[in-house]
């Protein structure tokens, strides 16, 4: 009896966790190129995470591109530090913004992150009947500039969502739209890392 209670439990906990998720490119490729005479500026995430899970995404990006170039990445932080680079640089760059980046610095790609929690209508544990339609949802955005040749290269987004229709029976269980999104970004750093190629 006891046995039976947990596996039923745990398909409950299964069926709840059901996360649907979308990806886009916006028919750009899904291959990025590195190789070891490049070097590539991350910028700072615009994200409504809160501080530590903004550093710890902002790390785990850095540390990816970093494998992949060979350790040719900075973050906006270093770049600084080093007067590689001067000012803020926008997350959605126009043409104009691009080229003043170009005869400003020997960057030859920019990474720009950003995550959104779009809805959070759903508790991590809804133990009793759902009264109405609710749903958490979030979604995590990549592009990436060739600076040299002034346009965008790369852009995958990443959106996620868990709903609840109205009259459904408790108990369910639900991410909530900080940890949807932060899956998003990591469902998009494993892309980037299973589809690029390195070349010496």
């Amino acid at each position: 009896m006891k046995k039976m209670l947990l596996i039923l439990l745990s398909c409950i906990v299964l069926q709840s966790c059901f996360v649907n998720a979308k990806r886009d490119y916006n028919g750009y490729s899904k291959t990025l190129v590195f190789t070891k005479q490049d070097k590539w500026l991350i910028n700072n995430s615009y994200t409504d995470l809160n501080s530590y899970d903004r550093d710890k995404l902002n790390k785990e990006v850095f540390s990816l591109f970093n494998e992949l170039s060979s350790g040719n990445v900075y973050n906006l932080e270093k770049a600084k530090s080093q007067n590689l680079i001067t000012g803020r640089i926008p997350f959605s760059p126009e043409i104009e913004d691009i080229e003043q980046f170009k005869n400003s610095t020997d960057f030859n790609y920019l990474v720009n992150i950003y995550t959104k929690k779009v809805r959070n209508g759903l508790s991590v544990v809804e133990p009793s009947e759902q009264m109405q339609y609710a749903s958490n949802e979030a979604f995590a955005i990549i592009e990436i500039y060739d600076i040299k040749n002034v346009k965008k290269i790369y852009y995958q987004k990443v959106y996620s969502s868990q709903s609840r229709e109205k009259e459904t029976k408790g108990p369910s269980f639900h991410y909530s739209s900080e940890t949807l999104s932060k899956k998003n970004l990591r469902k998009i750093l494993k892309d980037i890392k299973k589809n690029a190629i390195i070349k010496s």
